[in-house]
């Protein structure tokens, strides 16, 4: 598909599930002169009206109608996690290029079969791995890749969270039919690419425990999952639902990182200004001011689609079927008393 120079990049929200990564995606492409929001979709009117209203978009029911538009060149999917591949296959039939939100699927069956067909297409798949684009991310990766840590001998991360329930999410994120799990496949594959980004080291064995603790959702709220590494490195990592109500934040992402050269200690939340505002919630709430990481990343994509190449720090296809491979490896482990297993 050519994109004619200058004009702006025909993106489609595919789907709104993820309804507030949606509308943040959705905010990001408006904001970027080098695309347009040209539709979102979903068989949701009310889901879909969410997230289009608030940037005077059209929204449609009919996603073949959508991808088949000469206007569209580039889609986000936001659809629940069983949908991913549906969606990827008919936006590679069209011939559109493709950012899909983590985890990229729920079988690495599915992620093997999106990967063959946007090969096939010839088309570009991204995976929302947006921790790639934290500024104090890409700082590590720049002290990583210039040798200045030496070689990374350990590492602890953490993407602790709230459980994304009703109201402010569809109930289909805690069905693990469509979601495919619970706190550790929504949130480990953040933290396992992001050890894989920093570090370009394959996972050679996984063992983890988890337990539904804290929420009474359905599905586990709590993990821990432990990393060896190829050449002897190892990773411990948190990605449980486990801030409370009424907490000033409603996530974080920690990162310590130990090499041979010198140790990194990295804490999202200390980039945050203390704020009191019935805008922002009830009582005082830690809201961040560095670069917004999500319109990096589309940014990123946008280039990406646009230069017919994948550029660096985007994730693809590829490292969203390593950090599902981890995942499911994870949920083997936790069912065989912790025991350490090969994704």
């Amino acid at each position: 598909m050519t994109i004619p120079a200058g004009e702006p990049l025909g993106v489609a929200i595919l789907g709104c599930a993820h309804r507030p990564h949606a509308w943040s995606y959705a905010r990001a492409i408006t904001a970027l002169p080098s695309a347009r929001l040209v539709a979102v979709y979903d068989a949701d009117a009310a889901l879909a009206h969410s997230v289009a209203d608030d940037f005077g978009a059209p929204w449609t029911d009919d996603a073949e109608a959508l991808l088949s538009s000469a206007e569209v060149q580039a889609a986000v999917v936001c659809s629940p996690t069983s949908r991913h591949r549906a969606d990827v296959e008919l936006a590679a039939a069209h011939g559109v290029h493709v950012l899909c939100e983590k985890p990229v699927a729920t079988t690495v069956e599915d992620a093997d079969a999106m990967l063959a067909v946007t090969d096939a297409a010839g088309t570009q798949l991204h995976v929302a791995f947006v921790s790639r684009f934290l500024p104090q991310v890409r700082q590590v990766k720049e002290a990583l890749d210039g040798g200045r840590l030496g070689q990374v001998v350990g590492l602890r991360a953490g993407n602790r969270g709230r459980p994304p329930l009703p109201p402010g999410y569809p109930s289909w994120i805690t069905d693990p039919e469509q979601s495919g799990g619970g706190a550790l496949i929504d949130h480990s594959v953040h933290l396992t690419d992001l050890v894989r980004h920093l570090t370009g080291l394959e996972v050679e064995q996984v063992a983890a425990e988890t337990g539904s603790l804290l929420w009474g959702a359905g599905v586990e709220d709590c993990a821990l999952v432990s990393l060896r590494l190829e050449g002897g490195a190892v990773a411990g990592l948190d990605p449980s639902w486990s801030v409370p109500a009424d907490n000033p934040w409603d996530y974080d992402f920690f990162l310590r990182l130990v090499g041979t050269a010198g140790a990194v200690d990295l804490d999202d939340l200390a980039a945050s200004i203390r704020l009191v505002s019935p805008r922002a919630g009830r009582g005082m709430r830690l809201v961040g001011f560095v670069d917004d990481p999500d319109a990096a990343m589309v940014e990123s994509f946008v280039a990406s689609v646009r230069a017919g190449e994948v550029l660096d720090p985007c994730a693809t296809g590829i490292d969203g079927r390593r950090a599902l491979q981890v995942a499911l490896a994870a949920y083997a482990s936790a069912a065989d008393g912790a025991r350490f297993v090969s994704p």
